[in-house]
């Protein structure tokens, strides 16, 4: 299985023959990208109607905004975060898998390792962009409702992991969305996103470690993995492809939605 990492080393070298998007969220715009980056923003290509944010978008809105920035099926998608490997990176690298397109990956360490190896920087500056042809071909099995998660309770037919932190999970601290009540999924096991990250680098671990920090997923069972909105979520999918795991589902709805909903069963403390 190939990669789902690009470093920024190796993307220097292909930086004139791949497709690249900034997939920063939640920050002020920057003037700066890598190469002729365009920009994703998750909250618009979504299902705008829909009650919960970043909520997938129909097969074909997806097909019109990518296309509409120049990408098509036979391209290679490099996706970037300024804030590194934390936010939106890999789930705009989720979003082009669930959409049947595997040629994507994402720069390890994103804008800070970029910067870090003294490569250069473009100004962002408005341009005509040539629309690309691109076709959804959507994979339902990598997505996953509440009614499917809620199903799951009793026939246990996938592992429910979370990639909210601890605290979060166990309910011991607040959830950042207000009428959010604190806890987890019943079963659904904890799983830190941020654990899967090196401090040191900011970029994904490798090797024993990042095998130690899932060694506790079952990667022969169907797996599907819920945080706060769907977002950190997928780092933790993208952990589990470099570890050989490329079919882990997403539950888009995650804590914003069953945690809103009081009628929905919750667990508090550290165990499942």
């Amino acid at each position: 299985m190939t990669s789902a990492l690009i470093s920024p080393e190796d993307l220097l070298k292909k930086l004139d023959s791949v497709k690249l998007i900034d997939a920063s969220w939640g920050l002020t715009n920057s003037n700066v990208r890598i190469g002729n980056a365009v920009d994703f923003d998750i909250d618009e290509i979504a299902d705008l109607d829909a009650q919960f944010t970043h909520a997938i978008p129909a097969p074909e809105f997806f097909a019109a905004c990518v296309s509409a920035m120049g990408i098509s099926n036979g391209d290679h998608v490099v996706v970037y975060d300024r804030m590194g490997m934390a936010m939106a990176a890999s789930r705009v690298w989720w979003m082009f898998r669930l959409y049947g397109h595997d040629n994507v990956q994402v720069l390890d360490g994103g804008l800070p390792a970029w910067v870090r190896g003294g490569h250069p920087l473009q100004s962002k500056s408005e341009r005509d962009i040539a629309p690309g042809t691109f076709t959804s071909r959507f994979r339902p099995e990598m997505h996953k409702t509440g009614a499917d998660v809620l199903a799951n309770l009793q026939s246990k037919t996938f592992l429910m992991l979370d990639a909210r932190d601890a605290k979060r999970y166990a309910g011991e601290a607040p959830e950042p969305r207000p009428g959010m009540q604190g806890g987890h999924i019943p079963g659904a096991i904890s799983t830190p996103f941020q654990n899967l990250i090196d401090p040191a680098t900011g970029k994904f671990k490798t090797g024993a470690a990042l095998h130690a920090e899932l060694a506790h997923v079952d990667t022969s069972q169907r797996v599907a993995i819920s945080c706060g909105s769907g977002v950190t979520a997928c780092v933790v999918a993208l952990a589990l492809h470099e570890m050989g795991k490329g079919d882990a589902a997403i539950y888009g709805g995650s804590w914003q939605e069953w945690g809103g909903n009081p009628a929905l069963p919750r667990t508090q403390g550290m165990k499942p």
